[in-house]
């Protein structure tokens, strides 16, 4: 159907009637550990590899190489998709460089360029840089990884809703499915400041049960989508994330 979005990850479609939803932004949530950034990656690579949807991963605070090997290491070659003009990585981490020099960087991919120009950091900025890239590359999927990183761009750092409100809007305005990653404080809060699952189009929630040693999947909110509210136990396999539904898998 063309108005979802088929992840292509086992199990998780089935439970969102066939994907998520088309032009929508959905937050992904969970502690350390949960495995957001696999399950995300692996929105962004089926969609490239099956779907010939092309995607943009901006990485807020992980060095984009070390998302490249850990990645290598469940059988993802990130590096093929991007010389293939598949994925464009958008590597603003500042776990390797200062604001200042973060702020002058000319980044440049073997499938295109961009620029982020001297000055003062604003979201305006960066998401005029995914629009382009996004045009550019004919990218129909975006992942943001992670929000919580935005809390040291940011000067007012209770402005998140403003930011969030901003993000949604101009990603949406241009068609295109994001998935933003977010940390919650602990297993009962979905986020880090409260207000991302309200203003997001849907939330999925990640959980780790040590004791049980499981994990757990939930959609807590996804618009336009019959879904159940019932935890779904997932596992993370040496290739990726892979939903335990029940009905054959």
């Amino acid at each position: 159907m063309d108005d979802r979005v088929p992840t292509g990850i086992p199990g998780l479609d089935e439970i969102l009637s066939g994907g998520l939803p088309r032009g929508r932004t959905i937050l992904l949530c969970g502690t350390c550990g949960t495995g957001k950034t696999t399950l995300a990656i692996q929105f962004l690579h089926n969609g490239a590899t099956r779907y010939n949807e092309p995607g943009v991963l901006i990485t807020l605070e992980q060095n984009a190489q070390e998302i490249r090997d850990d990645m290598l290491n469940l059988g993802v070659d990130l590096k093929k998709l991007e010389d293939q003009g598949k994925l464009t990585i958008i590597d603003t981490s500042l776990s390797k460089m200062g604001l200042t020099d973060y702020l002058n960087q000319t980044q440049t991919h073997e499938t295109g360029s961009f620029t982020l120009k001297p000055g003062e950091f604003n979201i305006e900025n960066l998401l005029a840089v995914i629009i382009d890239t996004a045009k550019k590359t004919g990218a129909k999927r975006i992942v943001i990884d992670s929000l919580p990183a935005l809390d040291y761009l940011l000067k007012d750092k209770d402005d998140i809703r403003r930011t969030l409100i901003t993000i949604n809007y101009q990603l949406k305005n241009q068609k295109l499915t994001t998935l933003i990653i977010t940390e919650g404080q602990d297993d009962e809060s979905l986020s880090k400041h409260g207000v991302e699952e309200y203003i997001t189009d849907g939330v999925i929630s990640l959980k780790v049960n040590e004791a049980l040693d499981t994990r757990t999947l939930k959609i807590r909110k996804m618009r336009v989508t019959k879904h159940t509210l019932k935890p779904t136990t997932f596992e993370l396999t040496p290739t990726g994330v892979i939903i335990k539904t029940g009905k054959g898998n």
